[in-house]
């Protein structure tokens, strides 16, 4: 296929690129994560993951729909697929984060990440500009496991 830049996108087409090196990515980012138990240490840093898991299940649905997922993986793969529409399954509490951005008077950001359930009202010095579900950081060994299968069926 051939893609056209315009003056606006210089160079905005990537090189072609193999799931299975895009999968050894993900596995390679997915070992880090999973060597710190899974515990999320910078909320702007686990937003981008949990945007990159998405773009991973989006290219992988037809592989996914193909194997035999446990009820755990099942439950995970379909809350993925809602939430590439951005919508949500419930549970609400159980199966998202909120991840927060605020500024203050002086321009400094704050990343937050809290579970659904706190009631995080915004201080004399500080707005909430933007605000996002991300997918609950416990789900994450499911999907480890729904990846794994893809790539040794492969």
């Amino acid at each position: 296929m051939e893609f056209k830049n315009n003056s606006y996108f210089v160079d905005t087409v990537s090189e072609n690129i193999s799931i299975s090196s895009v999968l050894k990515k993900y596995e390679e980012r997915l070992l880090g994560f999973e060597k710190d138990s899974f515990k999320v240490k910078e909320p702007y840093v686990y937003v981008k993951f949990c945007l990159y898991t998405t773009l991973i299940f989006r290219i992988l649905e037809k592989e996914i729909s193909k194997i035999d997922l446990s009820e755990d993986e099942e439950k995970v793969v379909n809350i993925l697929k809602k939430y590439k529409y951005r919508d949500f399954e419930a549970p609400y509490e159980e199966n998202y984060i909120k991840f927060t951005v605020w500024k203050n008077e002086s321009g400094t950001l704050v990343y937050q990440l809290c579970d659904l359930r706190e009631i995080v009202s915004s201080s004399e010095n500080w707005n909430k500009i933007y605000s996002v579900y991300v997918i609950h950081p416990k789900y994450f060994k499911q999907i480890k496991k729904v990846v794994l299968k893809i790539i040794n069926k492969n």
